[in-house]
């Protein structure tokens, strides 16, 4: 495991961010995604390419205020890795949609919660590629 830890604060920066955009009064803050994501950075949720470059990530953020009332990155982190540039975070979200209707989970009132392991590749000291996957979480095995 690596000791040196350069790069925890910017993804609590980053996972603070996301987690605003629920908020739709904070809907101006899509031009902040050039703090935390290169220009020509992908996401990719279990091997999908789901956004790749700044206007695809645009709108991948920009749905939050609409299908989001509360979106929660839970720290401390299960797992944190770094390995140069490199970077592996084992986390729990928690969303709450706007429109509950369908919503996988019954708990409190449609919130959701799941269990994501993401890898990510920083490039000037932004992210260039996030590699995740996720499952709903039913407690810890």
């Amino acid at each position: 495991m690596n000791a040196t830890v350069r790069h925890r604060d910017f993804f609590h920066g980053m996972f603070t961010w996301i987690s605003g955009l629920s908020d739709a009064g904070n809907a101006g803050t899509l031009d902040d995604i050039h703090r935390f994501w290169a220009a020509d950075a992908r996401i990719i949720t279990c091997g999908h390419v789901r956004a790749a470059g700044i206007e695809e990530l645009r709108k991948h953020f920009g749905i939050y205020p609409q299908q989001y009332e509360e979106v929660e990155f839970r720290e401390p982190y299960y797992t944190y890795l770094e390995s140069g540039d490199e970077v592996v975070i084992e986390y729990d979200i928690l969303i709450r949609g706007r429109h509950r209707e369908g919503d996988a989970g019954d708990g409190d009132a449609g919130r959701q919660e799941f269990r994501v392991i993401a890898v990510f590749s920083i490039t000037d000291g932004r992210i260039s590629e996030m590699r995740q996957v996720s499952g709903a979480r039913a407690g810890d095995a």
